[in-house]
């Protein structure tokens, strides 16, 4: 290719230009074209093999791949602009979801400040989060992003031990409350049925004394 390239650059020589010219810009033109319409697609080959002129074919596939790597940059920064921190998803995951959107920005060739996503991703953060959110915001030390995604697994580490803790407290309060609500009926079970027996009693008392009042009336008549 080497000595022939300028055919991607310079149009057809003009009509009174040397002969010399004309040939050699022919030539270069020629294994220009079809190294460039070989290396494509049958579909992008339909499309530019109608052309003549490789700068032609050449300018027309830069506009093309131009539009097209715009529009891959606005889709990645429009994915990093929209994507936003839930509660109802573990950080760590959506912590790499983040560095992967600062990766695709990267492979566009944009690159921001590293203060400048750290702040984003303190922004980003879950709504439960707020509190954390402020007390970052009011640290005289502006945090790396590194450092930041250090601190907010820790931060994020701690508040599952406390919520764990505290399901443990409520399921032992839950267990104690059941066990005394136990006792208690098993005791009013025990009163009712002491209550039943003493009404037995006092029946059978009541029974005998009437048997024994009729036996001494059936003596004293006889």
């Amino acid at each position: 290719m080497y000595g022939v390239v300028n055919a991607l650059t310079e149009a057809e020589p003009v009509a009174d230009a040397a002969q010399a010219t004309k040939n050699f810009w022919l030539q270069a033109n020629k294994v220009c074209r079809h190294t460039i319409l070989s290396t494509l697609s049958n579909e992008l080959f339909d499309i530019y093999s109608v052309y003549k002129e490789a700068k032609t074919i050449w300018e027309l596939l830069i506009l093309k791949h131009s539009a097209e790597d715009a529009g891959k940059q606005k889709f990645v920064v429009g994915n990093y602009y929209r994507w936003e921190m839930t509660d109802d998803k573990d950080i760590k995951s959506q912590i790499n979801e983040y560095q992967r959107l600062l990766e695709e920005l990267k492979a566009e060739k944009i690159n921001l400040p590293d203060e400048f996503v750290a702040g984003i991703l303190i922004e980003k953060l879950p709504d439960s989060w707020s509190d954390y959110k402020q007390q970052l915001k009011h640290k005289q030390k502006q945090l790396s992003l590194t450092d930041l995604i250090t601190h907010i697994i820790i931060e994020d580490t701690n508040r599952k031990t406390i919520r764990i803790a505290k399901g443990k407290e409520l399921t032992a309060k839950a267990n104690l409350v059941d066990s005394r609500n136990k006792r208690l009926l098993s005791c009013l079970v025990c009163e009712d049925d002491r209550e039943r027996e003493r009404e037995m009693v006092d029946s059978f008392h009541v029974y005998k004394a009437a048997e024994f009042s009729i036996t001494v009336e059936g003596k004293g008549n006889g």
